[in-house]
């Protein structure tokens, strides 16, 4: 009597950002992160058949990796039509949302329209990095002030202190780095206040053009399929929420 033949499962890489909290990065020489977790769980939905394999890489090189087709694909990128190497994208991941937040002593007035109401103040940015196209403008023409410091628990030591009126930045990260502080922000400060949000961009897995296997239609079509799923019930909030809340 013949036996069924096994299958092995297809073993599949994808490269994410090694440093891009709180969405992927290097904790305790473990790759973490939302975006980890979210496909860490996508993977247990596509087992036996694929076999998904995520790995940590610095984010230029991962680019690079994907341009000339050693890599299959890369978390978490915008839609960037100038990389044409990169040939499909997947259902959109997450919609990161650049914010203000401001400290209570300028929220006693309120703040939602940019860049009227932000007239006069300083805003916090993280150096190197300018996420908003509308804060560039606004600071151009002389309404706001920009104020670089090193990163988020830089930015949010300053406005706790009132150092800074206000602070630009990706809401989760912000409000993920306030609770890895705590206590170091103050009792007053602690929970952000967030005035106005400034733009968003989905992010997703981007797929070499260099990369073709026979698979790839197939892997990507039942991984879009699980996480718009994750998404419908539920699941990509709880994740999400865990890192914010830390439970």
């Amino acid at each position: 009597m013949a036996l069924p033949v096994a299958h092995a499962s297809q073993p599949v890489v994808l490269y994410g950002d090694e440093n891009y909290p709180p969405y992927s990065y290097i904790e305790n020489q473990r790759f973490v992160g939302i975006d980890v977790d979210i496909l860490r769980l996508a993977a247990t939905r596509l087992s036996p058949e694929y076999r998904l394999e995520l790995a940590p890489v610095p984010w230029k090189r991962g680019l690079a990796l994907l341009e000339n087709g050693t890599a299959f694909g890369l978390f978490p990128p915008g839609l960037k039509r100038e990389r044409s190497y990169i040939d499909q994208y997947s259902t959109a991941i997450l919609r990161e949302s650049v914010v203000v937040f401001c400290n209570r002593q300028v929220m006693h007035t309120p703040r939602k329209n940019f860049p009227e109401d932000f007239a006069g103040l300083t805003i916090g940015i993280n150096a190197g990095f300018l996420l908003s196209n509308r804060l560039a403008q606004a600071a151009s023409h002389g309404i706001v002030k920009l104020e670089p410091a090193k990163d988020n628990n830089a930015n949010l030591k300053k406005m706790a202190l009132h150092r800074i009126d206000c602070y630009a930045s990706d809401r989760v990260a912000a409000l993920f780095s306030a609770r890895q502080l705590g206590d170091e922000l103050g009792a007053d400060e602690r929970t952000l206040q967030m005035a106005t949000e400034l733009s968003y961009e989905n992010t997703y897995i981007g797929y070499s053009a260099m990369n073709a296997p026979p698979f790839k239609a197939d892997f990507i079509a039942k991984l879009n399929a699980v996480l718009n799923t994750m998404k419908a019930n539920g699941e990509i909030d709880k994740i999400i929420d865990r890192y914010l809340t830390g439970q």
